[in-house]
């Protein structure tokens, strides 16, 4: 008798709800829960793709330990054996204290993934680890596409969490750079799977949608109207739109007038550019920025939101600061219908950090952003030989040799640690350079509570999901991995046999009372919709009432939280902190002083690319048969100008060059990318010797990071540049005078 679980799908900040039909041990189906608080039913196809993860065969249920043929270097040839839990956490705790022993604390250092946030045992294990190991050498994910937003709310708001979220529900004007949220289901925005639907709601209640992407992306059919623009250039276009509202009198404070300092500075500074050259620039019509921005501030609301497009750029903290100056300027920071902060049950802001260039990194002098370095630096901390460098590494949840830029890189890196731990439930293509591999349990063999994400809700929700299946693999979740390693950690620290006893003593009583469930509890009771210490208080939040509300809790709506909840210094927001303006001779360099067309006039690189997403993968999703299945996605779009210029046809394969690297596929010839623009999926790339993933490497695709360059970096904010990376394209043949079986012959050629 089949019988129906309810939980969120932990995939990405959408935060969707599952019914999960089982009978047994075994999965039935996956399919969106009706009755969820915010999703009401919602799911996009990659939800279905976490039975395939519960049964994959691939996914490692035990530890594995490299035992090297040569004890001097890592090679192909290395076998992998598995070990038990306890010896791979001892083995992976002594070569790290051990390093730190002979070189210094520094000479260790962490990684964390993008998966990280998604899982709340592995969140609140995070300031343990870090604490243990006690090392400057921090790098994340973040600073490959969201960093930019952080650096944005830490100089204006005062904290690198205090997080903007878009009031979809209830705004009448929505301009979008950058972003796809029909295929991202609201990127910083959890709508539930349904944005294109907050989309289609803004314009049935008499509202607008605007979207300015250099591709008419999917959530192109769903808006009033697209623009393309030149990558890199959105900065200079918000700029725009900022000079015409205070040119015109329409700037307002709104409901924070008093609340703003750096008004007239920011009058001032939009006054020196020049609209036309703008219009030249972004390749937008200085009539129709002049339109755009009356039409902003006039509107009863509206905002000003962008993502990704806007984040993986040159210039990506100046975009991120204007637009959040053109939500400000015209009174829709904090209103209905404009920037919103959401309120999560569980409010950890006060437990994290924001701070910024306290210490620097020792090679190039990289000012750290709250804890942590930008990841574009991890391979010259390894690479370059010296005191300080680092030698240990432990990577969590992330798969660096497909995601971060220059992946050739990265290779060479991670090849070159004296150590390197993972925790990762796959031997996969950045694993296969670890020493010993840890895999936690499986994503329905654990409980889950969105610990990170609801900082992005469009309302205010909670909701709690128990595990469903209880197997000998659940007792080490990524919380249990990560405290046992702190553990012996600190452990290996003490210098005589007996506090090492003490230590261990003592660890063993913790690790058998505390779990992530004590600290939820504890957090919701003393939360803003918490009980307290009033249990008289029928209403407040427990957990206990959590989990007799499998679908959720619905709390609020967005509602004012500003002034009282800035943390600035003086309560007040920054409009022009010092970081940003200091950055504008850059872009006037790049733009108006010859800067960009010097490099490009000697550079054969005549294309710039950008990224995509599709919305049946994502870069840990590619171990699902049904998400993978049918033609692979990874094919360069190219305008059909462009493609005539170097007589690429709809049949050929091209060849893709950049300064780093090169790769081959398929073309896809359309006018939905503007001319010299170029663009494909992201997070692809499989078939590397020495893994263990069958799915992903029968269906492989080619990866972008083989072509982005790990010296370009936003110069502001130190964040990964993947869109707009200069390459060249060239057909390696012309299919379309040759047979049909020919072809098929040449394609099968090219892409073994």
């Amino acid at each position: 008798m089949t019988q129906r679980h309810f939980r969120t799908c932990h995939l990405c900040e959408t935060m969707c709800g599952i019914e999960v039909e089982y009978e047994g041990g075994a999965v039935v189906a996956i399919r969106g829960d009706k009755d969820d608080v915010l999703s009401r039913g919602n799911i996009c196809p990659k939800a279905t793709g976490i039975q395939d993860i519960h049964t994959c065969e691939d996914r490692l249920r035990k530890p594995l330990k490299r035992i090297r043929k040569n004890p001097a270097e890592k090679s192909h040839d290395d076998e992998w054996v598995e070990i038990e839990f306890n010896e791979a956490i001892d083995f992976a705790a002594a070569e790290l204290s051990r390093l730190q022993s002979d070189h210094g604390k520094d000479a260790i250092g962490s990684y964390w993934g993008r998966s990280t946030a998604h899982n709340w045992g592995c969140t609140l294990a995070v300031p343990f680890v870090q604490k243990v190991m006690d090392s400057r050498n921090v790098y994340t994910g973040s600073t490959v596409d969201q960093m930019p937003h952080n650096f944005a709310w830490h100089h204006m708001l005062g904290h690198q969490f205090l997080c903007t979220v878009p009031d979809i529900n209830r705004t009448q004007y929505f301009l979008m750079l950058g972003t796809n949220p029909k295929i991202s289901n609201g990127a910083q925005m959890s709508t539930g799977a349904n944005a294109w639907k907050k989309l289609n709601a803004i314009r049935e209640r008499g509202g607008k949608c605007v979207l300015i992407d250099p591709r008419r992306t999917e959530s192109a059919k769903y808006v009033d109207e697209h623009h393309f623009i030149q990558p890199h250039s959105d900065s200079l276009f918000l700029m725009g739109l900022i000079q015409v509202i205070f040119d015109r009198g329409l700037a307002t404070p709104g409901r924070m007038e008093g609340h703003i300092t750096g008004w007239q500075s920011m009058k001032e500074i939009a006054a020196t550019f020049d609209l036309d050259a703008i219009a030249r620039v972004t390749g937008i019509s200085s009539s129709t920025i002049e339109r755009i921005a009356e039409e902003f501030a006039s509107a009863d609301s509206a905002i000003c939101y962008g993502r990704t497009g806007v984040s993986m750029v040159q210039f990506a903290g100046l975009s991120q600061w204007l637009m959040y100056v053109l939500n400000i300027i015209t009174g829709n920071m904090d209103e209905k219908g404009g920037m919103m902060f959401p309120v999560p049950a569980l409010d950890s802001l006060d437990l994290t950090k924001s701070s910024w260039a306290t210490y620097h990194s020792r090679v190039s002098g990289k000012p750290e952003f709250s804890g942590e370095f930008p990841l574009a630096i991890l391979g010259e901390e390894i690479l370059t030989p010296g005191e300080g460098q680092l030698r240990g590494l432990l990577g969590i949840a992330g798969n660096m040799a497909l995601s971060m830029a220059d992946g050739h890189n990265t290779e060479r890196a991670l090849n070159a640690l004296d150590f390197y731990v993972a925790v990762d439930p796959y031997l996969n293509e950045t694993t296969r350079f670890a020493d010993i591999i840890i895999p936690p349990s499986g994503p329905l063999e654990k409980s889950h509570y969105d610990m990170f994400y609801h900082l992005y809700d469009t309302i205010n929700w909670t909701k709690y999901s128990p595990a469903l299946f209880v197997t000998e693999h659940s007792k080490w979740t990524d919380f249990e991995i990560l405290t046992g390693l702190s553990a012996r950690l600190l452990e290996y620290r003490q210098n005589s046999w007996f506090k090492r006893g003490i230590v261990r003593a003592l660890a063993g009583v913790l690790r058998k009372t505390i779990k992530p469930e004590l600290f939820l509890g504890f957090g919701l009771r003393f939360g803003p919709y918490g009980q307290g210490l009033n249990p008289f208080r029928k209403s407040g939040l427990t957990l206990g009432r959590l989990k007799k509300n499998p679908h959720g809790m619905f709390l609020s709506d967005l509602y004012y939280t500003l002034p009282e909840g800035l943390r600035t210094p003086d309560k007040k927001i920054q409009l022009t902190p010092a970081a940003f303006v200091n950055d504008l001779p850059r872009l006037r360099a790049w733009f108006f002083e010859g800067q960009k067309e010097q490099s490009e006039a000697t550079s054969e690189f005549d294309l710039k690319i950008i990224s995509r997403l599709t919305n049946r993968t994502l870069g840990w999703m590619h171990h699902s048969r049904r998400l993978v299945k049918g033609k692979n996605p990874c094919e360069l779009m190219i305008h059909p100008d462009d493609a005539a210029r170097r007589r690429i046809g709809a049949n050929s394969m091209v060849r893709v060059t950049s300064r780093t690297g090169e790769i081959t596929l398929p073309v896809q010839i359309s006018e939905d990318i503007m001319p010299g623009v170029v663009c494909m999926p992201h997070l692809w790339g499989h078939g590397r010797q020495n893994t263990r993933q069958r799915v992903a490497n029968d269906n492989p695709g080619v990866s972008m990071n083989d072509l982005t360059d790990v010296t370009l970096i936003d110069g502001l904010t130190n964040n990964a540049i993947v869109n707009g990376v200069p390459v060249k394209v060239e057909p390696i043949a012309i299919h379309s005078n040759v047979q049909e079986t020919h072809q098929d012959e040449l394609i099968e050629e090219f892409v073994s």
